[in-house]
């Protein structure tokens, strides 16, 4: 029998995925509440525990984690470029120490240890992202954004923002797929190969997101839809009433903030998550 499926803004989800008995705003504020964790802990320790929960959490949502491998090239540049970064433009000091020297630059354990704690903190942040463009549909955005009483003009200009990302990563892989199909097979490239055909993927994009951007122009202005200001008098928001807020999201909204709350407190008046009580700093 086959699983029914119901599109995301990043692929495919189960419609029996647990994900879908929250209420669109409890998942969107998700977003915004758990995306501040990595930029306000910088342990890479408690960042990597967060990294390894958003794995479990795409588990239990039936999130398919395939989805993470069309990622790993973005993550394996995001770290060359950091610790390029802060190996050659990350500063010297006579404390630090050299590792190799490679003519006039210095790389130092001081510099690849911030390096590592900023990648850490991405990875978290990224993986976040991921689960969320993975779980919402440009619908539930709008919903959960009237929710919050956001005019209807943010809210819809924020769903279809959020959607292009999802249409850009699929006109992404349909250029791949056509790469193949002319027996271009990139795994048997050299990883310097690698990097460069990826960059030559910006000039379909960019065209493709011009054209769609065009083309979702002209389906708003067919249907009648006009700038009104933000304030555009009351609406009737069908969509929303046909969502109720649960106990379940009541509690997932309390866990999230009172731990968001514990952390901002923890961090004001102990250094209990200072960098130097890291692992990494110990070395």
């Amino acid at each position: 029998m086959r699983t029914k499926m119901r599109r995301s803004l990043l692929g495919y989800l189960p419609v029996d995925s647990p994900i879908f008995g929250l209420h669109p705003m409890t998942r969107l504020l998700f977003l915004l509440i758990v995306s501040a964790y990595p930029m306000i802990v910088r342990l890479p320790e408690l960042n990597v525990a967060g990294s390894i929960f958003m794995l479990a959490l795409f588990k239990v949502s039936k999130v398919d984690l395939r989805v993470i491998k069309n990622y790993k090239m973005a993550f394996v540049n995001l770290f060359f470029v950091i610790a390029i970064a802060y190996t050659f433009f990350g500063g010297y000091n006579p404390d630090y120490r050299v590792l190799v020297e490679l003519g006039p630059v210095k790389v130092c354990w001081e510099n690849l240890r911030w390096a590592m704690v900023v990648y850490i903190q991405l990875i978290f942040a990224i993986l976040i992202m991921i689960f969320f463009l993975s779980t919402m549909r440009e619908r539930d955005i709008v919903v959960g954004l009237r929710a919050l009483r956001v005019p209807f003009v943010l809210a819809y200009m924020a769903g279809l923002a959020l959607r292009s990302i999802g249409l850009s990563i699929i006109d992404f892989n349909t250029i791949r797929e056509a790469e193949k199909a002319r027996a271009l097979d990139l795994q048997a490239l050299p990883f310097s190969e690698k990097v460069k055909k990826f960059g030559m993927y910006i000039v379909p994009l960019v065209a493709l997101a011009i054209r769609r951007s065009d083309e979702v122009s002209n389906a708003l202005d067919s249907r009648g839809f006009r700038f009104t200001g933000l304030k555009s008098g009351k609406r009737t928001d069908y969509i929303l009433s046909k969502y109720r807020m649960t106990k379940l999201d009541y509690l997932v909204l309390a866990g999230m903030g009172v731990f968001l709350v514990g952390i901002i407190l923890i961090s004001i008046y102990t250094d209990w998550l200072a960098l130097e009580n890291s692992l990494l700093y110990r070395i």
